[in-house]
């Protein structure tokens, strides 16, 4: 990888968030650019609102102060991004975007190998605007995403998610192509879920033969029951793992993400995900 993009939100001083793009960043020998987005949308939503001139003024200047309270903050995150960078001998870039959020970062994942959001970042967005916009993002995104937790650590493993789609299989070979190295190294999990023992059914040979060449320490893994629950157990049962799932570009979320199977794995906010489509 050349080019490692980290969303920066209010939340840069909390966690070991830093810590873990730093890792990425000095693994890879690649440029870690820090992506700040100032979000503009809520003048959107008050230019459409009726009223009179008096609340439009009142309105408008509510509005300004808290833009420039956050380009105030804005400029501090940017600076600290920076002072940490330069300590911790790291190559980067600062892009300073306005507008919105989730627009603005998926144009930015156009030019990038992959992206790193927090979970708080991830939330705030899901809080803040329309949630099927985040999962819109998650799909749309050009590049693979990877999801850190707040209490930061160093996965020592991977566990692939594979439900039978393309999608799954493009997300396996997309982690293979960033972590090549680890793949070599990584205990690796693949992993199907079945809601019952008499459907589970037999690995296609071609697959087998694939992910046994590309990955060392290889173990195919059927579990019963349902995604959402099976998967976060099973992940955090094994210790510190790297979750690779799949979503479908531009059509929503692939089946792992319907019934809420994502959902529950990224609210929970303490696995490290690696997603996309």
């Amino acid at each position: 990888m050349d080019k490692i993009l980290l969303v920066v939100d209010q939340s840069i001083n909390a966690g070991d968030q830093l810590e873990q793009a730093f890792r990425m960043a000095r693994e890879h020998n690649a440029v870690l650019t820090g992506v700040f987005v100032q979000d503009l949308t809520l003048v959107d939503y008050y230019t459409v609102l009726g009223g009179e001139p008096v609340y439009y003024e009142h309105t408008f200047e509510i509005i300004k102060e808290s833009l420039n309270e956050s380009e105030k903050k804005t400029v501090q995150n940017i600076n600290y991004f920076v002072e940490q960078c330069k300590a911790a001998g790291i190559r980067f870039r600062v892009h300073f975007q306005k507008g919105d959020p989730v627009a603005e970062l998926v144009e930015e994942s156009r030019y990038a190998d992959l992206m790193l959001m927090g979970y708080h970042a991830y939330n705030t967005l899901s809080m803040d605007g329309d949630q099927q916009l985040v999962k819109d993002m998650l799909s749309k995104a050009f590049c693979p995403m990877v999801l850190l937790p707040e209490q930061g650590y160093n996965p020592d493993g991977v566990v692939l998610c594979y439900d039978g789609s393309d999608s799954s299989l493009k997300a396996i070979e997309a982690f293979y192509h960033n972590f090549r190295p680890k793949c070599k190294s990584w205990p690796t999990y693949f992993v199907r879920v079945f809601d019952k023992q008499e459907h589970i059914e037999p690995m296609p040979d071609g697959l087998l033969e694939i992910m046994q060449l590309r990955f060392n320490d290889f173990k195919v893994v059927d579990l019963i029951g349902k995604p959402k629950d099976e998967i976060p157990y099973f992940s955090t049962q094994k210790g510190n793992m790297l979750v690779v799932l799949g979503a479908y570009g531009g059509s929503g979320i692939a089946r792992f993400f319907s019934g809420s199977t994502a959902d529950h794995i990224l609210k929970s906010g303490n696995l490290l995900a690696y997603i996309t489509h």
